[in-house]
């Protein structure tokens, strides 16, 4: 076999390297190459030979590949959206998961404010220092585009140095800009330890469509060009050794319907006159779940986007896979504690019975304590909440971001302009105490009645899901459970919530999907996505086509 020049000459410093590494820092020593005209950071980063051996001692575990690295990846990765380093359970979690065999693990700048990248980065770097795996095996997937406040100065400090962006709302902008990108992947860097990405995404491109600022808006036509430098920009990032290829994670990439769909084919296109390499586009994004599916349905005669990029050899990533976004609705695929359900919904309407009758009884009692009519007559929540608890509790999302972002600040300033008022009137010094006093009660009863509303919808919310999983279970045989035929093997031998580890097993079974990008938090979240997993080459495509016909989730659909 020949040896290039350039090649030995990397062996060589990498040799030199290794012999210094005790005399300073690991990136400090870290070898360069110089190659057409870029230096060249010879880094670490997963290798076909580190995930094929890391896999193959996880033989329970499926397994794809992406195809232009030849890189092995676990069919199940570990989604880092909500986990930082404040919570013990979530660095117990991603140790447990990569244990297990999960060797994909999928972040961004923009999770946390970078505390998911600083947290995985601190995480994996004590994991490396006990060798419980080592960097060559993991798939490592960052992503930027979001651009949120960091310090008081924003946006005029965080977007100085940014020459393309656009405008979301005054607290969010959104860029793939060549140096707005720069800037982020030598962020990730840092958070995560790492000299290499192996995978960076454009994070969310379809939401510069949306600018407030432009006159007309963005345009497609102007997104799929930013598109294109981004990813020719990206090429040198690659030619430098800091990612390994790159990609779009996006949540209208694989809905041609939506008014702000990109298409796969359009962003191919572009390669003509931007002259990006296509053997660097390595992977796309996109959620996938019991109830959006449009990812891996074919609407004929034009084919899914799994399909699609398939035939690219563009590996498939899915996110989501317990969220779903249905009818208007966010529907959260989750039905933990299935079998308290009944003493669980007992004590929690004797509460809510007691929380609304004690507010309606201070209600009347403002009415006795003050004279202005119009003024009592604002301290109705009581009979108003009541009366719309039926409505509330169809959709436990909507329900909680109305009590806490409409009704209880509706509440305070009610409370306020009271509060206003007794000062300003000539009461004795007793009642208007005896005001104040009640407002600091009514303010508490209100507070604790909206928690008690939000936990009934919650749990109205589980019952749905208790009853879709039964129809589910009912529906395919092929799922994994804790009793029967089906019952899990190995860990704690009981699944803590049913209806998850049938979504992710129905998203993992795809045939076109690589890699299902799951939230862990907690080691037993690791433990039921595990069985699901493992569990997920039972499902046939006449399995997966029987359940998309679920009566439940087509009538949720439509």
């Amino acid at each position: 076999m020949i040896t290039s020049c350039s090649t030995l000459r990397a062996r060589q410093l990498c040799h030199a390297a290794g012999s210094l590494s005790s005399f300073g820092p690991r990136s400090f020593l870290r070898p360069i190459l110089v190659r057409n005209g870029f230096s060249i950071r010879l880094s670490h980063s997963a290798t076909p030979e580190a995930t094929a051996a890391f896999l193959a001692s996880h033989p329970s575990l499926p397994t794809s590949t992406l195809a232009k690295r030849g890189l092995k990846l676990s069919k199940l990765g570990f989604g880092a959206y909500r986990v930082n380093g404040s919570q013990p359970s979530h660095a117990a979690a991603l140790v447990k998961a990569i244990q297990s065999g999960v060797n994909v693990i999928d972040t961004s700048s923009h999770f946390g404010h970078g505390a998911s990248e600083t947290f995985i980065g601190n995480t994996l770097e004590e994991m490396f220092k006990q060798d419980k795996v080592k960097r060559e095996q993991l798939v490592v997937v960052s992503k930027a585009g979001f651009i949120l406040p960091t310090t008081a100065r924003f946006p005029d400090e965080t977007l100085s140095n940014v020459d393309s962006f656009a405008k979301i709302s005054e607290m969010s902008y959104h860029s793939i800009h060549p140096t707005y990108l720069e800037s982020q992947i030598t962020g990730s860097l840092e958070r995560l330890k790492l000299d290499k990405l192996d995978i960076f995404m454009l994070n969310n491109p379809e939401r510069m469509l949306g600018d407030r600022n432009l006159p007309g808006g963005f345009g497609k036509t102007r997104l799929y060009k930013e598109i294109a430098e981004a990813f020719k920009y990206l090429d040198q990032e690659v030619e430098k050794g800091r990612i390994g290829g790159y990609g779009i994670c996006s949540n209208a990439l694989h809905i041609p319907t939506t008014e702000d769909h990109l298409s796969l084919k359009a962003i191919m296109r572009t390669r003509q006159d931007f002259q990006w390499k296509a053997e660097n586009f390595l992977a796309i994004e996109a959620p996938l779940n019991l109830f959006e599916r449009d990812l891996v349905t074919d609407v004929f005669p034009t084919k899914c986007l799994a399909r699609e990029a398939n035939d690219l050899n563009i590996f498939v990533f899915t996110n989501r896979p317990l969220n779903a976004i249905a009818a208007g609705q966010i529907i959260t695929l989750e039905n933990k504690d299935q079998h308290n359900r009944q003493e669980m919904s007992t004590q929690l309407l004797e509460t809510l019975d007691l929380s609304f009758k004690s507010l309606a009884e201070m209600e009347l009692d403002i009415k006795d304590m003050i004279e202005e009519e119009s003024l009592a007559m604002k301290f109705v929540w009581s009979e108003v909440l009541s009366e719309n608890l039926p409505r509330l509790s169809s959709n436990y999302f909507a329900a909680k971001h109305f009590l806490e972002r409409e009704v209880l600040p509706a509440i305070d300033r009610d409370l306020k302009t009271l509060e206003d008022s007794n000062k300003e009137s000539s009461t004795d010094e007793e009642d208007g105490a005896a005001i104040l006093s009640w407002i600091d009660r009514y303010r508490n009863e209100a507070k604790a009645l909206t928690q008690d509303i939000a936990k009934f919808c919650q749990l109205d919310s589980d019952k749905r899901n208790d009853e879709l999983n039964l129809v589910l279970g009912l529906i395919c045989q092929e799922f994994v459970t804790d009793v029967g035929p089906n019952k899990v093997e190995g860990g704690s031998g009981q699944i803590g919530s049913p209806l998850s580890t049938k979504s992710i097993q129905f998203c993992t079974a795809q045939k076109h999907v690589g890699c299902t990008l799951v939230g862990m938090r907690q080691p037993e979240y690791v433990q039921d996505a595990i069985y699901a997993v493992e569990a997920s080459p039972r499902l046939t495509e006449e399995h997966l086509g029987l359940i998309s016909q679920c009566p439940l989730i087509l009538a949720t659909e439509s």
